[in-house]
Formats: C-alpha cells, sequence, structure tokens
C-alpha cells in the first residue's frame, strides 16, 4: 500500500511539469485588481505556455501587455 501511495505522489508531482527550460519572456496580467508578470516558456500561433509551476496555453486576450513576448520572433 505504502509503494502505491508513493508512485501516486510521484506520478501527480511530474503530471504538472511541461519545460525545464527558463523562461523566454514575461506578460504581464490583471489578476485580482494585482498586475502580475507571468513567466512565458513558449510562444505559439498567438498562444502562450504560461504559468509556473502548472502550465497552460494561454491566448493572447488573457494578458493585459504582452510587449515584451512581441519583440521575440515567432
Amino acid at each position: 500500500m505504502k509503494t502505491i501511495i508513493a508512485l501516486t505522489a510521484i506520478a501527480l508531482a511530474l503530471t504538472g511539469c511541461a519545460t525545464s527550460t527558463p523562461p523566454v519572456c514575461y506578460n504581464k496580467a490583471n489578476i485580482a485588481n494585482h498586475v502580475y508578470d507571468i513567466a512565458i516558456f513558449r510562444k505559439e500561433n498567438g498562444r502562450y505556455l504560461a504559468g509556473y509551476p502548472f502550465y497552460a496555453w494561454t491566448n493572447k486576450t488573457e494578458f493585459v501587455d504582452t510587449a515584451e513576448c512581441d519583440r521575440l520572433n515567432p
């Protein structure tokens, strides 16, 4: 039983990991009336792989400022 619990915990810890590379840029997002810098790890077709430690593909429209990432080549 302890082995099953340990394997489950390891599997859950690894499911949120998408990349071990550093962020390529940061976008600004308005969350609860505060502006935060959100780490961006990849940019494809106007969408960003964003977040840490859990990653999600996010549309450009969900950010209030994408100037830093827009300067990068697609």
